[in-house]
């Protein structure tokens, strides 16, 4: 936070700045704002590159459709294995067995599902947006800038 006070009989003004910074790693894709310029809350203020985490959220997708796939032919297995118990051709230790099996690939599942969910909710801090209204006083990452640290102060705005 900064101040200016103007003395001698003036008016007071205090302006307070809020610095931005990133949550994610890497390079600065574009800057839309340039110092001195008033932005209004929630304009887009910069990218950065995400072709990084597309691929890792192509990864996931790919990874829930798989589990999906595979929970599907555990469901298969179960249900033959229970048709056949149920008919006194096998014993139960083979009905648990495919149970277990669709318990596990179940399991895999939410986990792939929670891993998708998680990749989904980062795809917001590849865009740095104005968290208020105000005047850009710095911009300490320019394009091509690699961001490699969270919080590392990217923009100034005061207000």
């Amino acid at each position: 936070m900064s101040g200016s006070l103007f003395l001698a009989g003036m008016p007071t003004a205090w302006a307070e700045t809020v610095q931005i910074g990133s949550l994610v790693a890497g390079q600065v894709e574009k800057v839309m704002v340039m110092p001195g310029q008033n932005v209004k809350t929630g304009q887009l203020l910069m990218t950065i590159d995400d072709d990084r985490y597309q691929a890792k959220l192509k990864t996931a997708r790919a990874e829930v459709k798989l589990w999906e796939l595979k929970l599907a032919d555990a469901q298969i297995e179960l249900d033959q294995a229970l048709d056949l118990f149920d008919r006194t051709v096998t014993a139960k230790r083979e009905l648990d067995a495919a149970q277990l099996a669709y318990d596990v690939v179940k399991q895999q599942l939410v986990k792939a599902q929670g891993d998708l969910e998680s990749y989904q909710a980062w795809s917001k801090y590849f865009i740095i947006k104005a968290p208020v209204s105000g005047k850009i006083a710095k911009i300490n990452a320019p394009k091509g800038t690699t961001v490699y640290k969270e919080n590392t102060p990217l923009i100034q705005i005061e207000y």
